[in-house]
């Protein structure tokens, strides 16, 4: 493709451009330099110089400039403690730049597969170039660029097993084939350091492509669904060229496998419930779809485990086909044999039918791993122990849709109830205006702590009423007085000191203060009481504490005359001296 914009070196002049105004770019493709071999070419740069110039571009009016090609050099000037460098300036685009930067450094020897693979497809992305070209100027086949694209999709911790060369290209190669998934599967059990047994370096390609499929893929022809776009998937193993024998191939993409299979699974059974009304959906505890289980139960219908041992239902016979047997005769013979079989066939399900809808079986239709299967239980009669009473009826077919109808009912507003007090948390009201409705809400709950004797006050003149039902409340709060507001609250509060209020806490603060407004009489004669009891045993403390008072002072009187005996004497001797 043409290098609209590219300019040649050669036709350039070469300045000296100090390093100390050069700056490296986010361009270069190479993100790994050795630092022996840094060293190896600052010892050369010493004794011989740059010999082929870096490529530079201004950066703005600031005088400094950015490199375009020659990072290493840079580097390795840098290390040999240089102060100029010969550089080519050039006045290019980013994207010039860019295409500049990358197609210079995939010129180099040392160039590792994943800098290699991120130069590609920088220059792709670019919109300059694609497959075709890029083999056209490095000089490659198209099978090979390919390939290291594909490189681009590994995960970084096999890339950097690629990087170190503690992985082969041809290794990379098959596992680059898979998702990320898998990839990382593949690396926590097969190639992670460490790893003794069951670890994969070392292996041929050959074999790495066979253990993943073995082990990470599914078998396509085990699935029931319709595998159609699956022919031409590139997850589709048979598409990746190798090992390919025949048959529907192996699945490399496990989500989309089973995302197919469960829309399979589900599609078959709605049409299952289409064609029999009376069918119930009922699930293998051990080996079922889960994800088809959920998605039923969202669309609304019930999936339950069956109660009771399952029974296989009928299968419609094989019909024979002439090729397979020898003669006319041997056919003939077949063919009336399956049409007995069918017969009896068409028999045994009729029955199974009857018995269904005189309620002796229900039927299913169960769904398993990968497909979904017909069977039936039997339903226990009174005499079988299964708690029915002589005077429970037999619910009809209609009737049991009926019931299950109400159930289904139930179980929406369930899980209603449940997301929203999940929800409710993340609602802002602090900006709401607290309504009328609200407000019934609050005494909805105050209402626990009404005391029977005030029953009468809020409308329960019914005296056998020993507690409030939920229905009682809510005919309450709709009918609520001022009298009834103010008796419900001050219940709630005495409800509250009574569980609360102890010693110097803030309830019993509380309690008091409430006392004092609604019963001061009392509080005064409970407090003068209690009081009364204090202050006779305040007064023998004090009477106690006088005692020991003048005792503390006899005895502090008695080490202090001590104390002046002991003092004089010494002073006695001295003046006898």
């Amino acid at each position: 493709m043409e290098k609209k914009g590219m300019q040649s070196v050669e036709e350039k002049n070469i300045s000296m451009v100090a390093l100390a105004d050069i700056q490296p770019s986010g361009y270069n493709p190479r993100k790994h330099f050795d630092e022996a071999s840094l060293a190896e070419l600052a010892d050369s740069i010493r004794q011989q110089g740059v010999l082929q110039p870096i490529g530079v571009r201004p950066i703005d009016e600031s005088g400094k400039f950015e490199i375009v090609f020659g990072e290493r050099r840079y580097r390795a000037s840098l290390m040999a403690e240089m102060t100029v460098i010969p550089a080519v300036i050039l006045n290019v685009s980013d994207e010039v730049a860019e295409e500049m930067a990358v197609t210079e450094n995939l010129q180099r020897k040392d160039v590792t597969p994943i800098e290699e693979a991120n130069a590609y497809q920088k220059l792709i992305e670019s919109g300059r170039h694609d497959i075709q070209s890029l083999a056209v100027q490095f000089g490659k086949n198209e099978t090979y660029i390919r390939t290291r694209l594909k490189f681009t999709a590994l995960i970084p911790e096999i890339a950097e097993l690629l990087e170190k060369d503690e992985l082969t290209i041809s290794v990379a190669s098959e596992i680059c084939r898979y998702g990320e998934d898998i990839q990382r599967e593949v690396f926590d059990k097969h190639l992670k350091e460490g790893i003794t047994y069951g670890s994969w370096r070392g292996m041929k390609a050959t074999e790495v492509a066979k253990n993943i499929e073995r082990d990470f893929t599914a078998d396509l022809d085990r699935y029931n669904f319709d595998k159609t776009l699956c022919l031409s998937c590139p997850h589709n193993t048979n598409n990746m060229t190798l090992f390919c024998e025949g048959g529907c191939g192996n699945c490399a993409k496990r989500s989309c496998l089973a995302e197919m299979n469960t829309a399979f699974i589900v599609e078959k059974s709605v049409q299952a419930l289409s064609a029999h009304p009376l069918l119930s959906l009922g699930y293998n505890p051990y080996y079922y779809d889960a994800d088809a289980v959920h998605r039923l139960k969202e669309l609304g219908y019930e999936v339950t485990e069956p109660s009771g041992r399952c029974y296989q239902y009928p299968e419609l016979p094989e019909e024979p086909q002439s090729s397979d047997y020898e003669t006319e005769d041997a056919f003939r013979e077949a063919k009336l044999e399956y049409d007995q079989e069918v017969n009896d066939y068409m028999e045994e399900c009729k029955e199974l039918v009857r018995r269904n809808e005189e309620g002796e079986i229900s039927l299913y239709a169960q769904i398993g791993q990968k497909d979904i299967s017909m069977c039936y239980v039997e339903v226990p009669t009174q005499s079988s122990g299964s708690g029915q009473t002589a005077g429970q009826e037999q619910l009809s077919p209609i009737q049991k849709l009926e019931k299950q109808d109400k159930r289904n009912k139930e179980i929406a507003r369930e899980k209603t109830i449940d997301d929203a007090k999940r929800r409710i948390f993340e609602v802002d009201v602090t900006e709401a205006k607290f309504g009328a409705e609200e407000d019934k809400m609050i005494y909805f709950f105050l209402l626990s702590s009404l005391r029977k004797e005030h029953f009468a006050i809020v409308g329960i003149e019914n005296e056998d009423i020993r507690y409030l039902s939920d229905e009682n409340k809510l005919n309450i709060i709709a009918n609520l007085t001022p009298k009834a507001k103010a008796v419900i609250r001050r219940d709630y509060l005495i409800a509250n000191f009574k569980s609360n209020a102890y010693g110097n806490n803030a309830v019993a603060d509380l309690l008091l203060e409430f006392a004092q407004k609604h019963m001061p009489e009392a509080l005064a004669e409970i407090k003068s009481s209690h009081d009364e009891v204090y202050e006779k045993r305040h007064q023998r403390i004090e009477e106690k504490k006088a005692v020991l008072q003048v005792q503390e002072q006899a005895k502090h009187e008695t080490e202090h005359s001590e104390s002046d005996t002991t003092e004089q004497q010494p002073q006695s001797q001295e003046a006898a001296a």
